[in-house]
């Protein structure tokens, strides 16, 4: 590593600036925001985030990897009064929240930004419903006496969590650091966390700047955790836990590492950007750039896909083909396949188009990569939670396409907003050939509705829970801001839920 000299004139750039004051910018802004600083379409988008965090919780509780997780954890840890999605066991905030991380992201139905990756309610929603609930405890002291936590108290704190991840992330260049094989989720989501929970838990802007300091230096994720195994499923729990750790630690005045997004040496953004060979290294700026009147969480996706997000371009490049083709990709026609050429961002290029190293793949495996994604499209015609149960994942038919299928990287995805798009080219043995190009997949522009979360909710929801219990989940989040007590969408979350994939 290249250390620069203080008088190097690369460091003369505004970018990197280490006196801008960006991390306490930040900081003041999340203490001060209010609900009349937040326009209605931006609260009614944080409600249903929330909601479709929930759902992929209430669904991910019972997959086979979750309850190894639980099993496991709940060797060690005692019991606490935070609630377990889906389970009628309570643990501490740090437990808690790991566990409910987990969940959220266990089944890759869960939500992506589209140009600092990471998976927001995973991060933010676990810290919150444990933060919540340490308010709430009449054995924990807190500064100001409060123990009630209103709706909008939750919504407010959602708002600044699905708000500051994505900052995070953009001033530390985005998706390069996925490139680089850092799993950037646990990364970016460690400030997201820690802005969250300290919104809630009502801490003065120093006291901010010190937990998000506290949550940054634990961050941390390495991408080679999609290949096998289970923890690719916790890490952004590991972000929701160790910015909930920063608040909690905080709150009464511990110090933690201040101007940590500015810092040039060992600082968040300096430490995250090394080695990426862009110019400049990385842009604190970023973190604050039009902050309160450009709505970064705005750009946070909605899958409709049980799947890694980088690759639903090319799921919809495969399915308009055989929307186009019929007859040539009907299930007796898809042995004529010769070749499946698949054109990928950067990015999504180094996390998903590697070729399978054994067969058959992990379930975790199987849904990070773009070849085996594909071929379940092409054989299904769908890529939901059943095309990666166990049961499913050595079949001849996926296989035989799997081998025929080669990733490259194409520029041309490396454009804003374009890094989930791909183009897809497909010969036949009689030498035809067809392509399909998606720049963008559903919900970039215009972005999936609110309805149409609700939707995938109700789908959702009815695979894991009753109707009752459903119908009272939505009903109090998508009026969140009129819920006088979060503890009664709280206690609707631990009951018992149906096992959704085997």
């Amino acid at each position: 590593m290249v250390v620069l000299d203080p008088n190097d004139p690369r460091l003369q750039d505004p970018a990197l600036d280490e006196n801008n004051g960006v991390t306490s910018q930040l900081s003041r802004w999340i203490t001060d925001l209010q609900l009349k600083d937040i326009p209605t379409d931006v609260l009614e988008r944080a409600k249903h985030l929330i909601l479709d965090g929930i759902v992929c919780g209430l669904v991910g509780a019972r997959v086979p990897w979750s309850e190894e997780c639980v099993t496991s954890v709940l060797d060690f840890e005692p019991p606490g009064y935070c609630t377990v999605i889906g389970y009628e066991k309570s643990l501490g905030p740090l437990a808690a929240a790991v566990l409910n991380g987990a969940f959220i992201q266990a089944t890759e139905l869960d939500d992506y930004h589209s140009g600092a990756p990471l998976h927001s309610a995973a991060v933010v929603l676990p810290a919150l419903f444990a933060a919540a609930q340490v308010i709430a405890n009449p054995t924990v002291p807190t500064k100001d006496g409060r123990k009630v936590v209103s709706g909008l108290d939750f919504l407010l704190a959602t708002v600044v969590g699905l708000e500051t991840g994505p900052r995070a992330g953009l001033g530390c260049g985005g998706t390069d650091l996925l490139k680089r094989g850092w799993h950037s989720g646990p990364v970016f989501g460690c400030p997201a966390s820690a802005a969250a929970s300290s919104k809630l838990l009502g801490l003065s802007a120093d006291d901010v700047e010190s937990a998000i300091g506290v949550a940054c230096t634990q961050a941390g994720g390495l991408m080679a955790a999609q290949y096998e195994g289970m923890i690719k499923r916790v890490q952004h729990a590991f972000a929701a836990r160790n910015g909930l750790f920063g608040a909690l630690l905080c709150r009464n005045g511990y110090v933690g590492i201040k101007k940590v997004f500015e810092r040039r040496y060992g600082g968040f953004l300096s430490m995250f950007s090394q080695g990426n060979g862009q110019t400049p290294q990385y842009d604190s700026r970023r973190v604050v750039e039009e902050l309160g009147s450009t709505w970064q969480m705005m750009n946070i996706r909605i899958k409709l896909y049980a799947c890694v997000g980088g690759c639903h371009g090319q799921i919809e490049a495969l399915a308009k083909l055989q929307e186009l083709h019929p007859d040539r990709f009907a299930p007796e026609n898809l042995s004529r396949i010769a070749k499946i050429q698949v054109y990928l961002s950067g990015a999504i290029y180094a996390h998903d188009g590697w070729a399978p190293e054994e067969r058959p793949m992990t379930e975790t495996g199987a849904q990070m990569n773009a070849a085996y994604i594909g071929a379940v499209q092409l054989v299904d015609r769908q890529v939901l939670l059943a095309q990666f149960a166990v049961s499913t994942l050595n079949r001849d038919e996926v296989w035989d396409l799997v081998y025929k299928t080669t990733c490259y990287h194409d520029t041309h995805f490396d454009k804003p907003h374009h890094v989930c798009g791909a183009r897809v080219v497909v010969d036949f043995d009689d030498g035809f050939q067809v392509e399909e190009l998606v720049n963008m997949p559903k919900g970039y522009d215009p972005p999936i509705t609110d309805e149409e979360i609700r939707m995938k909710y109700r789908r959702l929801a009815a695979s894991a829970i009753d109707q009752d219990r459903m119908e009272k989940i939505e009903k109090l989040v998508v009026g969140l801001e009129n819920l006088a007590d979060v503890s009664e969408l709280l206690e609707l979350l631990p009951a018992p839920t149906k096992r959704v994939l085997g």
